[in-house]
Order: structure tokens, then sequence, then C-alpha cells
């Protein structure tokens, strides 16, 4: 409970200091819901396990009314969960084109559509009429817009880039991003530190990124420096594996990825997010709350997975007993909490000071 001093208008500073530290642990994690509508048996394990986070898919979604619905009893949840009026991260994946979980709502055009058009103005609309919408329907973060360039050798981001050339495609995920935040949504750059010159797409498997560390520091990284410098308050990593710069770790489990090259190389100091960890599990033999607990230990801000609340629960389990033992230093988790209470006050699903 917070200090009576301070129940009328605590800091995050001081709600930091007075949350257990299985609340915080479920600040940084982020899981899916099973259907259109709250289970009683989701929201009681939501409230429970102090979880702070949910991303929607195409199987949460019927029409705007009910997502809405939906998300009101998610919030519910979530601030039940805690005694200081935290809410919830609500997330989707609405980049345009293939990747579009709510197919009747904004943005009507792609990433490579917006490049054909080649127009800033355009992108930057785009993003603020999919921020009104997702905002509408109580989303408030998007997982975009991708700053991965189209590049060789198997191009496994054609469909869902701004295109090859480093400075269009800076320039229109940045305009598309801080289209979203004009909104109050949330937008979260991806797949740092650039995916475009995957050998796959690491949610089939083990991806090689095998970029020269010049190319990975002069190209690929001029659209997240762009997003960076215009206020982006997300940053997804990637599961590649920078074999040049980095060897042969995911990036979203390497403190080189996480900590020295965004945090002090890039000088990012918003959220960052993983890509789903079910999908890098196969580092672990198959366990995902292992995965959850070595990204946060790198440096990552939010675990996101895909599965429910059981793995959810097992994932702030397994975070929550690595800070227990000492293999995850208390001062990373609230540095992270701290970060994710910041956005929450930004998106206004904070209520304390």
């Amino acid at each position: 409970m917070l200090p009576s001093s301070a129940l009328a208008a605590p800091t995050i500073a001081e709600t930091i200091e007075a949350m257990t530290l299985r609340e915080k642990v479920g600040q940084l994690v982020m899981f899916s819901v099973a259907g259109k509508g709250l289970s009683e048996a989701e929201a009681k394990a939501i409230t429970r396990n102090h979880l702070g986070g949910v991303i929607l898919f195409a199987k949460n979604y019927n029409d705007r009314s009910q997502l809405e619905q939906l998300n009101r009893r998610i919030q519910k949840a979530v601030r039940r969960g805690n005694d200081f009026k935290i809410g919830a991260l609500i997330s989707a994946d609405q980049e345009g084109g293939v990747v579009k979980r709510f197919p009747d709502m904004p943005p009507a055009y792609s990433a490579p559509r917006m490049r054909e058009i080649g127009k800033t103005s355009v992108a930057l609309a785009q993003g603020r009429k999919t921020g009104k919408a997702l905002k509408g329907a109580g989303v408030n973060v998007n997982l975009a817009p991708v700053g991965d360039l189209d590049i060789g050798p198997n191009h496994v981001m054609a469909e869902r880039s701004f295109g090859e050339n480093r400075y269009v495609v800076a320039r229109l995920s940045s305009a598309f991003g801080e289209g979203l935040q004009d909104k109050r949504v949330a937008a979260a750059a991806k797949h740092f530190p650039g995916f475009g010159g995957a050998s796959m797409n690491s949610d089939d498997g083990a991806a090689y990124i095998r970029r020269t560390k010049k190319q990975l520091h002069q190209i690929d990284a001029l659209p997240f420096h762009r997003m960076i410098a215009r206020g982006i308050r997300m940053m997804m990593v990637s599961h590649g594996m920078y074999v040049k710069d980095g060897g042969k770790k995911p990036a979203s489990l390497s403190h080189y990825i996480t900590t020295e090259r965004l945090r002090e190389e890039f000088g990012f100091t918003g959220v960052a997010i993983s890509d789903d960890l079910v999908a890098v599990a196969w580092r672990f033999d198959g366990d995902t709350p292992r995965a959850c607990k070595a990204t946060v230990r790198a440096g990552m801000d939010v675990a996101l997975i895909t599965g429910g609340t059981d793995m959810a629960k097992a994932c702030a389990g397994r975070i929550y007993g690595a800070v227990r033992d000492g293999d995850i230093p208390k001062a990373r988790i609230d540095e992270a909490v701290e970060r994710v209470l910041k956005l929450k006050k930004w998106l206004k699903v904070y209520a304390s000071g």
C-alpha cells in the first residue's frame, strides 16, 4: 500500500518505492487474451498476477464497439491488480497491408504503397488516422512503424517495409510514427537494429543477419536514429542474430544490442519491448519463461509473449525468481518499471504523479 503521506499525488519514484516486487514484475509482461471478450478466469489471472500489458490479434476483433468493450474490461482488470491506479498497455500490430489486425480500420495504405506515393504528408496523415481509430477503440500502443529496409538476401520485409532507400524509410517511418503519437497512441518502431537483411522471418526459426558492422551502423540504423530523434516512445528489438556485430545471440537477448547499442549509442530513453518471445524459445529448448527472464536481464523493459495468462504468470514468476536469486538486479527491474510508468502516464492510463 502507498504511505498515507503519498496518497494525494505520489510521484513515479514514490510509486515504484511503494510497489511490491511482484507488482513491478507484472508491469513488464505483455501477453495475449483468448477471444473477443475477457473471460472471468482471464480477468482474475490478470488481477492476481498484477499483469500490465496485453497484445491483441484478429482473433480478438469483431467490430469497434466490441473491441472497445473488451479493452474496457482489460483496463478494469489491470487496475484492480495494483493500489496505484495503473492501467494497461494495450497493443496491436496495425501496420497496414499484410499486417493489419483490425481490417476495417486505418491505415488504408501499406508501407510499400506509402513508399510508392512518396509523400511524407500521406504517411503522417495515415498515422494520425490510425492513431485516432485505435485510441477510440481503447488500443494505446501500435507495434509500428517498420523501420527495416527492404534488402537482401531474401527480402523478408518486402511486403512490410517502406523500401530499400534508408533516407526514404527514415522519412516515412518517422512521419507515420509521429502521426500515431499526435493522437496519443505510442508508436513502437521495429525491428531494432534493422531486420531487412535477415535470412528468414524469426517467427519461423533462427534468423541470421550477415550485414557488416559498417552497413548495420551507417545504413540499417538510419531510420531508427531518425525515429528516436523525432520522439518515438517505444522500440521493438528483433530476434535476429547479427553475426558480424553481436554474434550468434538473438538481439532481444543481447546486452550489447539492447543496452550498449540502443541505450548508449542511440540514446533511446523510452520503452524497449521484445519481439514475441515464443518465437525465440527454441534457444531455451522451448521454455518461453526462460526467454522472458533473459530478455529482461539483457535490458528489455517489456517481455512480449503471444501466449495467454498461464504463460504470462509463468514468465512473471521466472523474472521474479531471478530477482530474488540475484540473477537480475533489482535496479534493472526498477529502471524498466520507471520507463513503463512514464509511458503509461503519457498515455493517461496512470493516474498518479
